[in-house]
């Protein structure tokens, strides 16, 4: 019988015997390394263009910065896994940012406006992408194919990231000399933060310039910047926008496409969340990300249908969104996501269900299928609530609501809608007649 040969294959010894190697040619670690310095620089990108989503005021700028905050996640994906298969390691749960680079991104989103902000993205998304050029350069095709095969994944992206930031500088500040100026001294702090980021080592401190912005403009401002195509609906009437009765879709089935166009306040709450809580898995971000990205769509395909059908957006009011302040984080961010994923978007599945066949019915299947994605998308964000809500409480150090997180929110959301702990109690276990209380119905029989 032959003997049984254990190896271990975590044994990574064997690359002290080549650590002299000082040529041309990438090893294994090597490329590992580079691979997540890359990846740490994306995840800073999607923290910039997600945190800045509620700074800007328009409604198409603010899905555009939400595509590319998913798309930058995306490249983290295909990064992560090839670094995985390399010598040097994974990424694990507690990884983080290096503190230099996240302090330097941070720095350079703190701009005065969207111009200069889109000039600090343009700066870091351009070094990204020379990094990867030079990357592909140094690597061997036959050696490190799989690393070759990631990166032509991410060059996809390229063109539209890159191209992003450029109406925005193109003709900065032209006919304003006093702002051109001060964008030039803007435009000098960036490339200085960048130089002192790549001379100065890693285990030593930087001694940053100073920030030449007075007062920032984002990213997550105290309060989110709306397009005054969306005008906001009086709250002191009604609880959401969706009761507003005024809509014009209000006693027909078409309010359920006003329901997924109104979603942007989810978008940006969402934002919030992405942007300020530190140091949760990256999987968290990775699914955040997509999750806002879902109710973009949402709200693009509502606003679309409804354009088509000859409405305006001034036609309706919508429900603002709402930053949380230092003081209350601790506990918006968990029940606000807890209540989207666990309270929200599972109720809102008897409503979109019979809006299918309503719409089908109506002669309208442009809208029944949208409602039949609408649900794909949010069974997945209910498997994301699952996933996170509970670790969202614990890691706001809140142990006891993480143990019954689900029933909590349940408990939060019914009583800001105004329900007494009697009727709260009676509807809680009974989850047809808790939707009930906790959505709206619609007159599916009109359109």
């Amino acid at each position: 019988m032959a003997k049984k040969i254990e190896v271990d294959v975590t044994d990574y010894s064997f690359l002290e015997a080549a650590s002299s190697y000082r040529g041309s040619l990438l090893r294994p670690i090597d490329t590992s390394k580079l691979l997540k310095q890359c990846f740490w620089l994306e995840f800073e990108l999607s923290r910039m263009t997600m945190g800045w989503v509620p700074s800007v005021p328009d409604w198409d700028l603010k899905g555009e910065l939400v595509r590319m905050s998913y798309l930058h996640t995306q490249h983290m994906v295909h990064l992560r896994e090839r670094i995985g298969e390399l010598p040097g390691g994974d990424i694990n749960d507690k990884a983080w940012t290096p503190s230099g680079l996240q302090e330097a991104c941070q720095r350079i989103a703190l701009a005065g406006g969207l111009i200069e902000f889109a000039a600090g993205y343009k700066f870091i998304v351009s070094k990204l992408y020379e990094q990867y050029t030079a990357f592909r350069e140094t690597l061997d095709p036959i050696l490190d194919g799989p690393t070759f095969d990631k990166l032509r994944y991410i060059e996809l992206d390229k063109e539209q990231l890159l191209s992003w930031g450029i109406p925005f500088v193109k003709f900065a500040y032209v006919e304003d000399e006093e702002k051109r100026t001060a964008y030039q001294r803007w435009l000098t702090y960036i490339e200085q933060v960048w130089s002192m980021l790549e001379q100065t080592s890693s285990k030593k401190a930087i001694d940053w310039p100073d920030h030449p912005v007075a007062e920032p403009a984002g990213p997550i401002p105290l309060k989110p910047a709306n397009d005054p195509k969306y005008p906001h609906v009086d709250l002191n009437k009604y609880k959401s926008a969706m009761f507003d009765p005024k809509s014009p879709t209000y006693d027909s089935v078409k309010h359920m496409i006003f329901i997924n166009a109104s979603e942007m306040s989810a978008v940006e709450s969402l934002t919030y969340l992405y942007y300020g809580v530190q140091k949760m898995p990256m999987d968290f971000y990775i699914d955040v990300a997509r999750h806002t990205w879902d109710e973009v769509r949402h709200s693009q395909m509502g606003v679309r249908r409804l354009k088509q059908m000859g409405y305006r957006t001034e036609d309706f009011s919508w429900h603002p969104s709402t930053a949380p302040t230092p003081e209350t984080m601790n506990r918006v961010f968990p029940e606000f996501y807890s209540s989207l994923t666990m309270v929200m978007e599972p109720c809102s599945f008897i409503k979109k269900r019979k809006s299918i066949g309503a719409f089908m019915k109506h002669g309208d299947p442009l809208s029944s299928i949208q409602s039949e994605y609408d649900i794909a998308d949010e069974r997945l964000h209910v498997g994301f609530g699952q996933k996170w809500g509970a670790k969202l409480f614990e890691h706001m150090e809140d142990f006891v609501s993480a143990r019954n997180a689900a029933e909590t929110v349940k408990q939060m959301h019914l009583r800001k809608m105004g329900y007494s702990q009697e009727e709260i109690n009676k509807v809680l276990h009974s989850f047809p007649e808790f939707c009930g209380f906790a959505t709206m119905d619609l007159q599916y029989d009109k359109y």
